[in-house]
Order: C-alpha cells, then sequence, then structure tokens
C-alpha cells in the first residue's frame, strides 16, 4: 500500500504545477486585458476632448447632445444643422415604409453612436420615400 501512496503524491504535484502554470498565464492574460482597457479608455478620453474642442471652435454646436437622436426629418425636412454633419451620414435603402426613425436607431446603435435619423418623406403627401439616412 505504501508504493500506492508513493505514486498519488507525484501525480498530484503533476497537478499542482499544471494549476500553478494555468494560474499564471490566466494572470498574464488579465493583465493585459486590463492594459488594453486603459489603452481604450485613454483614447476615448482624448477622441472626447478632440470632440469637444471641435464643437466649441464651430460655434457651441445645438445644446443637447442627445436631442439630435430623436428624427428631425420624420416630417421629411432638415432643421438647419451644419453641412458637416450631412458630410458623414450614411445612406440606407430599402426601408420600409412604415419604418419608425426609433426602430432605425436601434437598430444602427449597434454599429455605433447614432446621432440623427433622417427618413425623406415626400413634400407634398408626407409619406415616406422608402429610405433614410443616418
Amino acid at each position: 500500500m505504501s508504493g500506492d501512496e508513493e505514486d498519488k503524491k507525484p501525480a498530484a504535484d503533476d497537478d499542482e504545477e499544471e494549476d500553478e502554470e494555468d494560474l499564471e498565464k490566466l494572470q498574464e492574460e488579465i493583465a493585459r486585458m486590463e492594459a488594453e482597457a486603459a489603452r481604450i479608455t485613454k483614447e476615448t478620453e482624448e477622441l472626447e476632448k478632440k470632440k469637444e474642442a471641435k464643437l466649441a471652435g464651430s460655434g457651441g454646436g445645438n445644446g443637447g447632445g442627445d436631442a439630435n437622436k430623436s428624427s428631425s426629418a420624420a416630417s421629411g425636412g432638415t432643421t438647419g444643422e451644419t453641412p458637416n454633419r450631412d458630410g458623414h451620414s450614411v445612406y440606407v435603402g430599402q426601408v420600409d415604409y412604415s419604418a419608425t426613425p426609433e426602430e432605425l436607431l436601434s437598430h444602427f446603435e449597434a454599429c455605433g453612436t447614432v446621432e440623427r435619423v433622417t427618413i425623406v418623406c415626400d413634400k407634398f403627401s408626407g409619406k415616406p420615400k422608402g429610405f433614410a439616412y443616418l
């Protein structure tokens, strides 16, 4: 029986060594992930500062940042926003005629921040034309 006990001890030591190696690898991976998260946070802060400086330099914007997220063009017109924003719009075709700006907003927010949803409508009938700009 003492031979069996001796066989079990080296196996237990091997398991402990593997566990320690795994733990070290996990700790290294966590450290890398934390460093990447810190880098991303820093870059985000820098981009926000640049954006704020750009908005402050262009005249202050329109006041409430979240006010842009509601549809300013569900009625079909523009609200006099700067042409610079229109240069960053994305055309979306084949939009269902019954689609609402909120539906488009929720669908495309996974791609990034959506500042404005413009569903183009006929100026006489007020019905959607079937495309939009985000």
